[in-house]
């Protein structure tokens, strides 16, 4: 049997990470957003948009690296399979149970700091909002 030929792989595209273009595609990007006649449904979706990606640091806010990285993945033009969305809620899920233990193991540790009045300001503003 004849042995067939070697064919080389087909080149792999590295992620583009050059500062220009990613500045860039995010300025394209920006000129795409429709300020006009935006209701207040519209208004309170994009307010909510963005009160996410503000809090967004990381593992450290797990819904928000949730849903920052499916949106990140839109962004670079990859929109998300049931396969992506699957794998970002196990590591949703990994990063908020890492979270709440580590929330639980500075409540112990520092008691003092959550009973402070600035913290319970901190609480009080947090669910008002």
């Amino acid at each position: 049997m004849p042995k067939k030929p070697k064919t080389k792989p087909a080149a792999i595209q590295p992620i583009n990470r050059n500062e220009e273009t990613i500045v860039a595609r995010e300025v394209l990007i920006a000129a795409t957003l429709d300020l006009k006649d935006l209701g207040d449904r519209e208004r309170a979706f994009l307010a909510i948009c963005q009160k996410i990606y503000r809090r967004h640091s990381g593992c450290t806010s797990p819904f928000e690296n949730f849903f920052w990285s499916l949106v990140f993945s839109i962004e670079r033009g990859h929109w998300p399979t049931p396969d992506d969305v699957e794998h970002d809620l196990g590591t949703f899920k990994d990063d908020f149970e890492d979270m709440s233990r580590q929330a639980r193991y500075f409540a112990e540790s520092y008691p003092a700091i959550l009973a402070t009045p600035e913290v319970k300001q901190a609480k009080e503003a947090a669910h008002a909002n």
